[in-house]
């Protein structure tokens, strides 16, 4: 069981900069971790990637908007097969999510500073899978709050 507290932020699609600002205050104000929990698809991943590296459209205020502290907790496309998940929850790539995923994977800073990051989206597009958090409840309802995320905490398994 995981024994510590966990403070929860929704950002409800892409972030917006109340959200952005929130989650750069705890980090730097209050000294907590940071994770972000998105869909393993190329979409969730552009989510994450606004969070550690703002967005384009905002590029003159990266240094108050982004949380390059950030780490990616899942999902991941491996962990489809590891948690054994039903067939039904796993969606191939449509060509558009391959065009995004061809594009995102251009983007300089991955092959920078965040390489691992790069290796799991090549991973997605070489399976040409992808599916949402929720495929980790099929099995139970409390999978995902009560061993998936402290789990993947406790063991390190983010990046």
């Amino acid at each position: 069981m995981f024994d510590g507290f966990l403070l929860f932020t929704q950002g409800r699609g892409y972030p917006d900069i109340p959200t952005r600002r929130f989650l750069r205050y705890l980090v730097e104000q209050l000294h907590l971790p940071a994770y972000c929990l998105v869909d393993s698809d190329p979409y969730g991943f552009d989510i994450l990637a606004t969070y550690k590296f703002g967005s384009m459209q905002l590029a003159y205020d990266a240094n108050v908007l982004r949380v390059p502290e950030i780490r990616w907790l899942g999902v991941f496309t491996s962990d489809f097969e590891e948690y054994c998940l039903p067939d039904c929850c796993q969606l191939q790539l449509s060509s558009e999510d391959r065009r995004k995923l061809e594009g995102i994977l251009t983007r300089c800073y991955l092959h920078k500073e965040a390489p691992e990051w790069r290796l799991k989206l090549e991973a997605m597009l070489e399976m040409g899978v992808k599916f949402e958090i929720e495929a980790l409840s099929a099995s139970s309802i409390s999978f995902l709050s009560q061993e998936y995320i402290p789990q993947q905490i406790r063991l390190g398994r983010y990046i």
